[in-house]
């Protein structure tokens, strides 16, 4: 088994391993790696093929290089293999700077065979893989893009293997894995209630309308800056019209640069931010005449989902959920 080095900051104990930030979910899945063997050779095979897991190979965390000054996240260090982890709970890419740093850091380590991982939030990876695509690392470094669902499949692909131990921390890992994999809070019952028009997007056919992207696709897109959600929402509510239509849970996401390809018909057109596209679920649809009750306009609004669906308007449900929930 490999050695765990601890470098400069402090890691989470295996009881300590509930956070949600970068640093938690990194340490959480190093001290993972340094434990369980199969987690290990599981992680090594999905980079490199047919490598083996020499005795040699050690596992370092949050290492800091004097002469660049940076860090790591995680490393995998020995002759014949050298693994860079950059670990990220959203889906921002390393800088160019950053970048330069690995690049360097590479040839001093000058390991047979070399990899770049990025980390990346859930439906981000092919958008993070493209835009690192305009990186050329010198050969023989290898880029791979992982959501960290991925790294969850290897985790639950390595609690069925080895000792009781490993077995164990191996389930441990990956029931922590499962609530911070997916940036949404799954057991939240509260809709974001968004508005939506019958006009096209500039640019767009006259017959694709957010209304029929929603209700002919099942599917919502939005900008993934300005004043929109960051994170995106359990369940999701439409209103047009002047009444609420319909509720749905938010079934997946991804993040992407355009919508040709994603959404039947749309134009290929590429945006200049990335938008959050979601996977809708079946409609709910509440059983009476649910109007807007003076909300205007393009706002957003969060109503606990009972509220939403038993209340005479959206606004009379957006409030009762203050009144019930306040911030």
């Amino acid at each position: 088994m490999p050695d765990l080095i601890l470098h400069a900051r402090t890691v989470p104990t295996v009881f300590d391993l509930l956070g949600h930030d970068e640093n938690d979910m990194t340490a959480a899945l190093g001290w993972g790696l340094a434990r369980n063997s199969a987690l290990l050779h599981a992680f090594v095979g999905r980079l490199a093929a047919g490598s083996d897991v020499p005795d040699s190979l050690v596992v370092e965390l949050q290492t800091h290089d004097e002469a660049d000054r940076g860090f790591t996240d995680i490393e995998l260090r020995c002759p014949e293999l050298h693994v860079i982890v950059e670990a990220k709970r959203g889906w921002s890419l390393p800088s160019v700077a950053q970048l330069r740093r690995y690049e360097a850091r590479f040839a001093a380590a000058g390991a047979k065979e070399q990899r770049f991982v990025v980390l990346t939030q859930n439906g981000a990876e092919q958008i993070v893989r493209r835009r690192l695509g305009t990186w050329s690392p010198p050969d023989p470094i290898d880029v791979v893009v992982l959501g960290w669902s991925d790294i969850l499949g290897l985790t639950e692909l390595a609690a069925r293997r080895g000792s009781s131990v490993e077995r164990h921390l191996a389930h441990e890992l990956a029931s922590y894995l499962r609530g911070v994999a997916d940036m949404r809070d799954t057991s939240s019952n509260k809709v974001w209630v968004v508005a939506l028009t019958r006009r096209a997007w500039e640019g767009w056919p006259a017959d694709l309308t957010p209304v029929a992207e929603v209700e002919q696709h099942r599917l919502y897109h939005y900008p993934s800056a300005g004043s929109y959600v960051k994170v995106v929402p359990n369940y999701i509510g439409f209103r047009h019209d002047g009444r609420l239509q319909s509720v749905h849970h938010v079934d997946g996401y991804e993040i992407v640069d355009t919508p040709h390809g994603h959404v039947p018909g749309a134009p290929a057109l590429g945006w200049d931010v990335p938008a959050f596209l979601l996977r809708l679920g079946p409609p709910m649809r509440p059983d009476h005449l649910v109007r807007t009750g003076n909300l205007y306009g393009p706002a957003h609004n969060w109503a606990d989902l009972d509220l939403l669906l038993t209340s005479a308007t959206v606004r009379e449900a957006v409030d009762a959920t203050k009144v019930r929930c306040p911030d």
